[in-house]
């Protein structure tokens, strides 16, 4: 046991055991629901979820291991876990014997953090794999849910039961959506509108006018 713990608390697997420290304790707070899952999660929208441009920045390399579509915190405890047992067993085999030898205990601790920390990665993004198709439809189901009651601006010329599109100004460029509604109301471009209800099935949103929204 003393054997365990003093290779927990050295360097480079120390870094992993408090990383997975945090991800330990997060879990059993939140098993008493003070946190929730997805609480570091980042918002991710529904022009991002479908757009065809190449992601970029760290939003990209996000992207890139499939980690957008999985709760950041699973993330996070999947690195960690898996960063720390390549770790532990790593500094036991290979480089607990160089204990002695400072300079290059650190060299050759500073080299297995590193390819430990790849490792984590690329492992974590092949482990949940199987898993992100139903985190990405709950994602974009959740995404759909935070338009509901929000103003828009009819963009097409009409909207009909078949065809229209409007505009939901989010603070950036403005999400484009196809929206529907019933022939009785007779939108024009730049009328406004409220969003109603989401329909899954044709992929596009239901909406009335903002004056029936309003009860006037």
């Amino acid at each position: 046991m003393e054997l365990f713990w003093g290779i927990f608390f050295s360097f480079p697997v120390v870094i992993f055991s408090a990383l997975l420290t945090i991800c330990i304790l997060y879990w059993f707070v939140a098993a008493l629901g003070l946190l929730s899952i997805d609480c570091l999660d980042l918002d991710i929208s529904v022009n991002d979820i479908y757009s065809d441009i190449p992601p970029t920045g760290f939003g990209g390399l996000l992207m890139k291991f499939g980690f957008n579509e999985v709760p950041m915190t699973l993330i996070l405890t999947l690195i960690s876990l898996i960063g720390w047992s390549f770790c532990y067993f790593s500094f036991r085999l290979l480089i607990l014997p160089l204990y002695d030898l400072t300079l290059l205990y650190y060299l050759a601790g500073i080299v297995l953090l590193i390819i430990a920390f790849i490792l984590a990665v690329y492992l974590t993004a092949f482990f949940i794999k199987p898993i992100r198709p139903l985190f990405k439809k709950m994602m974009i189901t959740n995404n759909h849910k935070s338009l509901l009651g929000q103003v828009i601006e009819i963009r097409s010329s009409t909207v009909t039961k078949t065809k229209g599109q409007a505009i939901f100004e989010d603070g950036g460029a403005g999400l484009i959506l196809e929206v529907r509604c019933d022939e009785s109301y007779q939108f024009n471009r730049g009328d406004k509108a409220v969003i109603l209800q989401y329909d899954e099935t044709a992929n596009c949103y239901e909406i009335i006018s903002l004056k029936d929204f309003n009860g006037q």
